[in-house]
């Protein structure tokens, strides 16, 4: 059962990050979503809500002001995407270091973190590679910060299927 489970979270990881990188590879004009953002709503009423906020990144602040209302929404989007895509590959990489290294927790995290970095940097280097985007250093971080979120999730889920597996076989040695 082991074998099969490594295997198992071995495809996830290969298959989300192959996700990753095919989502890395499309030029901006190909991921916009404006266009849905157009038929769903207008300009004005998103500035309404978003007008008064304001975040510092890098150099520079992103705001409705600069990015107009559409492009700011989308920058929210792009930003929430890294994380929830890099908290579940957080997720799956470390159930398959869990299936395979047994419930090791420091050996689990520092692996699974290795592994999203290294990650991490490929996707943002693939982002780099096309003309219509830029990769980024901070883009890398925020990847880590959902890929910490997804380990944490991946090793309570473990932690917490160990438990009920114990539990399981200590009620049937009774019996």
């Amino acid at each position: 059962m082991r074998k099969k489970n490594v295997l198992y979270y071995l495809l996830l990881v290969l298959g989300w990050t192959l996700v990753l990188f095919y989502l890395s590879s499309m030029s901006f004009s190909e991921q916009t979503i404006r266009p849905y953002l157009q038929m769903l709503i207008t300009e004005n009423q998103l500035e309404v809500v978003f007008s008064k906020i304001n975040i510092p990144f890098l150099n520079s602040e992103i705001s409705v002001e600069n990015l107009g209302a559409y492009g700011f929404l989308e920058y929210l989007f792009r930003k929430g995407a890294h994380l929830f895509f890099y908290s579940i590959l957080g997720y799956v990489i470390s159930r398959y270091f869990m299936s395979s290294l047994g419930y090791k927790k420091g050996r689990i995290f520092v692996f699974s973190m290795f592994t999203l970095l290294i990650i991490s940097m490929l996707d943002e280097y693939l982002q780099y590679l096309q003309m219509e985007r830029s990769g980024q250093w901070a883009d890398v971080w925020l990847n880590c910060i959902g890929g910490v979120k997804g380990v944490l999730t991946g090793l309570v889920a473990g932690y917490n299927q160990k438990r009920r597996r114990q539990s399981i076989e200590k009620a049937q040695t009774r019996l």
